[in-house]
Formats: structure tokens, C-alpha cells, sequence
């Protein structure tokens, strides 16, 4: 309700940390927009946990601060850009919608607790919105031939134009991405895009796994403080269980199966993207108000000229 916004709007605009403080955003550096978005990410989580916000009872991962209803408000009134946006608006609804309960139940916690923060690694290079055309392959390595327990996966950027590009928070903020790639089962065949959780740096020291080349594409138009990125891999293993395995699955044998679901639900694995593009427009309307309010508010008051014979309408 209103009483309840702006309570949490009053939170943010009266932090005694001052951390959350635009005024002097548009004479920072970059790096140092960057860096003090997440300060004032942390800040804000500090915030919702003071105040019980992510505990309410229908929380699909209890405790899940960006899952709350109430988190955008407190975001929206914050004013300025995350870094981390990716994680909840791609990264953990991915989870939750293409990954089964047994993933779901070892990711969750780690997401919420802030230990594993993701980004979702779909574009290309060579190939945005194309889906088929991507090229970073997963290959199944069956347990007999190093793929670890139970098989694994060898992720591999096999050309220049296979190399992710333009993803958010992958640059420098993130530990783990959602990697779409072109699935090789253990018979060779290529089963088509898929969803894999890759480990990209250290959550312990935040450096580059092995085998992952990744960095910031550098300064944009806008949306600095965004951190979006590349990736190459090469040769990268990671358990066979890191697939999402909701709706396909590959057993310890490399063998490949697929529930049968409607013809709508096949195009299951790309469903992350089409629900950040209905965000974008959501996102984007209320953009376009803020700029009509701004705009008629200001033409209401302004006043332009003067009348020569008369001395009043100079003031």
C-alpha cells in the first residue's frame, strides 16, 4: 500500500551511511560509479534483512531478499543502476524455472546468501538474439575419460565469434554465469541449445577460474554502471549435474532424454530471455513517465519571455 512504499522509500532517501547519495554520480569515474553501486548494493541488502524483507511466507527460496515484493520499490527509490541487476532479474529465475528441485535446493541458498552471483550468458559475438546460430559448445566427458564423477561437460569457445558478449554484471562482478550453449551428448550428436552453470572466478578471491577469459567490454552510451562483458572458454569442465535438468536430462552414460512437454513448452530454455524483454518494456514505461512527469511539471511553471511594457513580468 502507499503508507507501506513510502515508509520503505524514507529508509533510503534518510541511510545515515549517506552511501546512496546521486549527487555526485555524473563526476565519478566509471570504476568508481561502479564501485560504489555495490557499496550501495550491500547497503541495501544490509536494509532488507534489518526490516525482514525476503521472509515473507510466499517466497519460493525463503529469505531471498530480491524475490520480495517489496525489493523493487526499495530498488526504484535508490535511483541509480546495480551491477548485480542481472543476477535477479536473469540469473535466479533461471534457476527457478529450468533447473529441478535437487539444483534448485544446492543454488538457492548460495544465491541468497550472496556467495554465488550470477549473470546469463546467451549473446554471442557473431550471434545476438540467433539462438541457433550459437557456437560455444557443452561436450559430454564421460567419468572414464576425465570428466569427473559421474561424467561432466567440456565448455569451449571454439571460434572468435563464439566468445559471449554484452552480458551484464559478467564483466567484473559475478562468479558464475548461465552459459547457453550447443549440447554434445556422449554419442557425438549436437542436441541444440541448453542451459549450464559456469563457475567463473573464485568465491573465495574473485580470480579467474581456470581456463575463463573474461573481462569489461568497456564505457557505453549509458548504463555505466553496468559492468556488461566477454567470456571465452577454453576447455572449461564442469559436473554433468551443472546442465539444468528440469526438462532434458543426461545420465552418467552421456545418454540424452527429454520430457515430453507441449510444443510451447520446447522452447523452454529460452524462456530467461523473453521474460527480461517483458521487464525491459516494464522498465522502460516507467522510464517514460518519469520523463512526462518531469516535462509537464516543468512546463507548468516555466515561463518564457516578458512583456517590455510592463516591468512585473520581468520577475
Amino acid at each position: 500500500n502507499t503508507e507501506r512504499r513510502h515508509h520503505l522509500e524514507n529508509l533510503i532517501e534518510n541511510d545515515p551511511s549517506g552511501v546512496f547519495d546521486n549527487s555526485s554520480n555524473a563526476y565519478l569515474h566509471r570504476t568508481e560509479r561502479h564501485v560504489r553501486a555495490l557499496a550501495k548494493f550491500v547497503r541495501l541488502i544490509e536494509l532488507c534483512r534489518s526490516i525482514g524483507i525476503g521472509n515473507e511466507k510466499d517466497n519460493p527460496s525463503p529469505g531471498e531478499v530480491v524475490l520480495s515484493p517489496h525489493f523493487p520499490t526499495l530498488l526504484a527509490s535508490i535511483s541509480d543502476d546495480m551491477p548485480t541487476s542481472l543476477h535477479w532479474v536473469m540469473f535466479v529465475p533461471n534457476i527457478l524455472s529450468l533447473c529441478d528441485k535437487e539444483q534448485q535446493s544446492r543454488w538457492l541458498p548460495m544465491c541468497r546468501d550472496w556467495k554465488m552471483i550470477g549473470c546469463y550468458a546467451q549473446t554471442e559475438l557473431g550471434h545476438g538474439s540467433n539462438v541457433r546460430g550459437l557456437e560455444t559448445t557443452a561436450t559430454f566427458v564421460p567419468e572414464s575419460e576425465g570428466g569427473g564423477k559421474g561424467g561432466g561437460w567440456r565448455i569451449h569457445s571454439p571460434t572468435l565469434t563464439s566468445m559471449k558478449f554484452w552480458p551484464g554484471t559478467l564483466g567484473r562482478t559475478c562468479n558464475h554465469a548461465m552459459v547457453i550453449a550447443r549440447l554434445i551428448d556422449g554419442k557425438g550428436k549436437d542436441r541444440g541449445v541448453h542451459n549450464f552453470l559456469v563457475q567463473t572466478r573464485s568465491m573465495t578471491d574473485h580470480s579467474l577460474m581456470p581456463g575463463v577469459i573474461t573481462g569489461d567490454i568497456g564505457p557505453k552510451i549509458g548504463y555505466n554502471n553496468m559492468d556488461n562483458g566477454f567470456a571465452r572458454f577454453d576447455n572449461v569442465l564442469i559436473p554433468r549435474r551443472n546442465m539444468a535438468m528440469r526438462f532434458s536430462t543426461v545420465d552418467e552414460n552421456g545418454h540424452y532424454s527429454k520430457k515430453k512437454v507441449s510444443d510451447a513448452a520446447n522452447k523452454i530454455a529460452y524462456i530467461t530471455m523473453m521474460q527480461v524483454r517483458a521487464h525491459i518494456i516494464n522498465e522502460a514505461g516507467k522510464a517514460l513517465a518519469a520523463a512526462c512527469t518531469i516535462s509537464i511539471r516543468y512546463s507548468a511553471v516555466r515561463r518564457q519571455g516578458f512583456d517590455a511594457n510592463d516591468p512585473e513580468s520581468k520577475r
